[in-house]
């Protein structure tokens, strides 16, 4: 029997597969609503997505010349590989809230066997002391951080996703796809990835997605009704799309896409 590739799914939106498969009229459609029968759709989806006009192949062998602000179009789809990094913030900050104590009861188990060791009997209590005194600095740094306020911001900004981050090529660092993926979506939970791969995972995965290409109008400016309440809400919107755009969107040369699946290939 010959060996067949197989596609190891980490993430996959199926909104958006069934959306894309039901607009090209694969049979069906209907059917896929298990996991499996999702990938199989997806399976035979991707060549039909990749097979249009300006679908873009991005990996380390990309021609980074052709990488300006006018080779790329709102929609397009595009397969990248590379370097991942994937960063669920609501997750990091519900971990670092526990950090502190890890870091006490940690501290404490390490003054304890190093009394009890060779180099701790050799060492003054000065040292001892000022080696503990330490470990207390690096608590309260991370104490400073002050983990719920900063989760409360991070899930006003951030919600319920993880952020994608694609490198195609380590010679050019500074060209990248950032997206944003639903956790929801991912099939495991955000501690048994971290676990599992940890937050960078350079084992040439394949993420599919659509760019995000922003027209180059101006900033938005209010659009008055005559309705002082309404336009003051309105003024007040605008003012937190911006500071939303600066904290998420991406600036080129970095590209934002949309993932709709992050796989890894076994041979």
């Amino acid at each position: 029997m010959p060996h067949e590739i197989v596609r190891d799914f980490l993430y996959l939106d199926p909104e958006r597969l069934l959306s894309l498969a039901s607009q090209l009229e694969f049979p069906n459609t209907s059917a896929a609503t298990d996991r499996a029968a999702r990938e199989r759709l997806y399976l035979e989806l991707e060549p039909a997505l990749l097979a249009r006009p300006n679908a873009a192949l991005v990996d380390s062998t990309f021609d980074f010349a052709r990488w300006t602000p006018d080779a790329f179009a709102d929609g397009q789809f595009v397969k990248a590989t590379g370097v991942v990094r994937l960063l669920d913030f609501a997750w990091l900050t519900q971990a670092l809230g526990g950090l502190p104590a890890v870091l006490r009861k940690m501290s404490k188990l390490e003054m304890e066997a190093l009394k009890n060791s060779d180099e701790g009997r050799k060492m003054s209590k000065q040292q001892l002391q000022q080696r503990q005194n330490e470990n207390q600095v690096a608590i309260t740094k991370v104490e400073e951080f002050k983990a719920d306020e900063l989760g409360e911001v991070v899930s006003k900004l951030y919600g319920d996703v993880v952020r994608v981050k694609i490198r195609p090529s380590k010679d050019h660092p500074q060209f990248a796809l950032i997206g944003s993926a639903n956790s929801k979506h991912f099939y495991d939970s955000p501690a048994a990835l971290s676990q599992k791969f940890g937050i960078e995972v350079d084992a040439g995965w394949t993420v599919l997605g659509q760019l995000n290409v922003p027209n180059t109008a101006p900033a938005s400016s209010p659009i008055p009704t005559g309705n002082k309440m309404e336009d003051a809400f309105e003024q007040i919107a605008l003012l937190m799309n911006n500071a939303f755009r600066i904290a998420n969107a991406p600036a080129f040369p970095a590209l934002s896409f949309t993932p709709i699946a992050i796989y890894r290939t076994v041979r």
